[in-house]
Order: structure tokens, then sequence, then C-alpha cells
């Protein structure tokens, strides 16, 4: 009788895995539903959920989104690694090629307790920095990678995927016996005595990622950073707090209507592979006004979640005009195409001597959005409008009445 039920299990199980596999990659390409649902996936890991809140020092996303890791953490105390088993999207795709493999030995070593430690105490300095091992990230990140939005830094989180599914015909699961970090999360909290050997061992694994993480983390905090500050999505608040928490999932990049968000080709490692603006992309490529999508798909609070008016206000960056390269200071010409271009009124009229209107930026007013670059038809020089990034974002408060800042009148006077 137990035979049989086991016989009948097995393939109840598979279709199961397979039934969610293929809602998994549903919610990933998007369809009828809302494309906020691609944030399911990776909210489901309580890997990504506590290194997040430990790295802000707060429990940074919504009660809502926390809801789905909080289940799987649950699930965990009582039935140990069942989300491996069940449900992981990622675990199953590893595990598909288990009847055709060699079934070699040929990675031995046992790393997931190492690595889980390593972001824990990593992210209690603030810095997470392998918390793209998560795989509910990493299945996730498939999406935006697909979407050639992707740098060729950027694949280096994103050759996980297809790698270890490599080695799965090789080495059986590989990754989930041996390297996930999540894996180890959900079999170390379930309520069982443990025997001496595995307190032994997850002693061992303790101390080392005691003894790696901080120091590590504290040595690419304070040292390897980027000499170039990227412009972050709005939300971002500054580049410390999302490049520790940001799990490198890409499903802003995934849902952004405009694709101005891109993978970060540059940087300390801390920062590689984030995503970043780019406002030369393509056509139409920056940081719509009623747009904040990305800001909903966050499972971590890497990028807050704002209200339309909020993000509205949320100061990314500063625009300023190159006057060598603009062709209404430098050329004479009338264009006022940045002037166009700008939904919040942040470019300013000169009349000069000769009749003909020159822009200038109000940074009080300017957000750093990128539209006025984008639209920029400069080239003898190169585009006409320079982006500069902050570090930390800022909240514009639109002023009531309309006018020019003293400080502006004294930096562009009309006689230039």
């Amino acid at each position: 009788m137990g035979e049989g039920l086991k016989k009948m299990r097995t393939p109840f199980r598979w279709s199961v895995r397979l039934l969610i596999l293929a809602l998994a990659v549903f919610l990933l390409i998007g369809g009828p539903i809302s494309e906020y649902a691609v944030r399911v996936i990776p909210a489901l890991s309580p890997l990504s959920t506590l290194a997040a809140g430990l790295a802000h020092r707060t429990w940074y996303i919504s009660l809502a989104w926390s809801l789905p890791a909080l289940f799987v953490l649950l699930l965990a105390f009582w039935k140990g690694r069942f989300f491996c088993r069940w449900i992981c999207p990622l675990g199953t795709i590893y595990s598909l090629p288990t009847k055709v493999s060699l079934k070699k030995r040929i990675f031995p070593w046992q790393l997931s307790g190492y690595l889980f430690w390593f972001i824990f105490f990593a992210a209690l300095v603030g810095l997470p920095l392998i918390l793209f091992l998560d795989p509910l990230s990493g299945f996730t990140r498939m999406g935006a990678l697909g979407h050639g939005t992707a740098s060729v830094m950027a694949w280096i989180p994103g050759f996980i995927v297809p790698l270890m599914l490599l080695f799965s015909f090789v080495q059986p699961q590989l990754w989930c016996t041996q390297l996930c970090p999540l894996g180890y999360f959900l079999g170390l909290v379930k309520v069982k005595k443990k025997s001496k050997k595995v307190v032994s061992q997850t002693r061992r694994e303790f101390l080392a990622g005691l003894a790696l993480g901080v120091p590590i983390a504290l040595l690419f905090k304070n040292v390897a950073r980027a000499k170039t500050v990227p412009v972050l999505p709005p939300g971002a608040t500054n580049l410390d707090d999302f490049s520790a928490t940001c799990i490198r999932c890409y499903a802003c990049v995934n849902i952004c209507a405009t694709e101005v968000l891109v993978l970060r080709k540059e940087g300390g490692l801390a920062e590689l592979c984030l995503p970043e603006m780019d406002f030369d992309r393509s056509e139409g490529s920056y940081c719509e006004q009623y747009c904040n999508d990305c800001l909903q798909v966050c499972p971590t609070g890497a990028l807050r979640s704002l209200s339309l008016d909020e993000k509205q206000n949320q100061k990314i960056a500063t625009a300023s005009i190159i006057r060598d390269a603009c062709l209404a200071w430098a050329d004479h010409k009338e264009c006022m195409a940045c002037d166009e271009y700008c939904a919040y009124n942040a470019i300013e009229m000169k009349t000069g001597k000769n009749g003909i209107p020159k822009p200038v930026v109000n940074p009080d007013l300017c957000r750093g959005c990128g539209a006025c670059r984008n639209v920029c038809p400069a080239v003898r020089k190169g585009n006409a409008i320079h982006i500069e990034p902050l570090y930390t974002q800022k909240v514009i408060v639109p002023p009531k009445e309309e006018g020019e800042s003293e400080a502006e009148s004294e930096l562009y006077p009309e006689s230039y």
C-alpha cells in the first residue's frame, strides 16, 4: 500500500511542479493580468526579505508583500524544504535533466550553508554582496535578460541559471543540493531535533559566514565604490541602499515601458549589474512622468513604492545645458526642443542680444527624467544636455509661484 501511494505521488508531484513552473513563466512574460504580477516570484523568498530588512535596518517592504515570504517560511517550519521539492520554479527546471543525467559527482562540496551565513552577516553590515544567488531572483532575472537590456557584465549573474542547468546533466540538481542558500535556510528552520553532526556542521558554517561576511562586506562598502555615480531609478534613495538591497531580479527592467532602465556596465563590485537609467539607448528612453511601474514591482524595497505624485517630485538627477554644443547657444539657431519635451517646466528661456531664445535649466524644478537629453537634436559636438546623477535622491516641493531663482539669474545673464 505504501509503495503504491509512493508511485502515485511522484507523477502527482511532477504535475504540480510543472503547473507551477508554467504559471511562473506566465507571470514572467506577462499576460491578461497585471504586469505587477512579475513581483510575485521573487517576493516568495524569505531569504531576500530577511537580507533586505537587515541591510535597511528596517522592515522595508509592505506588510502585504511580506506575506508570501512569511508563508514560505512558516511552511518550512512544518515541512522543511517542501517549497524546494514542490513549488520552486527554478528547482523544477534543474530537476528536469535528472532522468538523463550522467549521475557523476563532480562537485562534492556542500557550500549552501556557507553562502547563506555569508549573506546573513554581510546584510548585517549593510551590503549582502551575493544576494543575487537567491534562486527566485535568478528565475525572474531571465525575463529581463531576454529583453536585450542587459550588458555583457550583467550576464555574470545571468549565467548562473543556464550554467547550473548544464551541470545538472552531469550531477543531478547540483545547485539545489550543494549551493542554494535559500534551500539551506528553509531546511535550517524546520522544527526537528538536529543530530550532533548537523549541529557541528552548522556551527562551522555560521563561524565561516561571520569571519568572511563581515570583513568582506565592510571592505566593499567602504573601499570598492564606484568612481562614477549612475542615474538610479526613482525611489532608490541612494546608491548605498540600492546596491545593498537590489537582488538583481530585474523586475523593474522587465516592466519599464520606455526601456530607459538598463543594467550597469561599470562601477565597483558592490554596484555591478545594478539597474540604471540610459537616456541614449533609444528614442523615447526617459523616465516617463506618469509611470511608477518599476516602483510597484520591486520585491525587496530597494525601490520604494511611491505614488505617482510622490514619484513626480522625486529628483534623481539634474540636467544642464552644454552651451558649446547647444544649437541655440553655440550656433544661434532657434531650437527649444528640450523645453517642448520637459514635463516639469524646468527649462527657462533666455533671449540673447541676437533675439534667439536660449534654454536654461532651473535646477530647483528639474527632476532629472532625461526627456530633454533624449530629444536633443545637437550632434556637432555631441548631445547638448548633461545629466548629473545624485548620489542621494531628493524630494522637490513645487513652488507656488513660477519664477526664476536669484542664483539662476546670476548664473545665466541675458547678455550672454
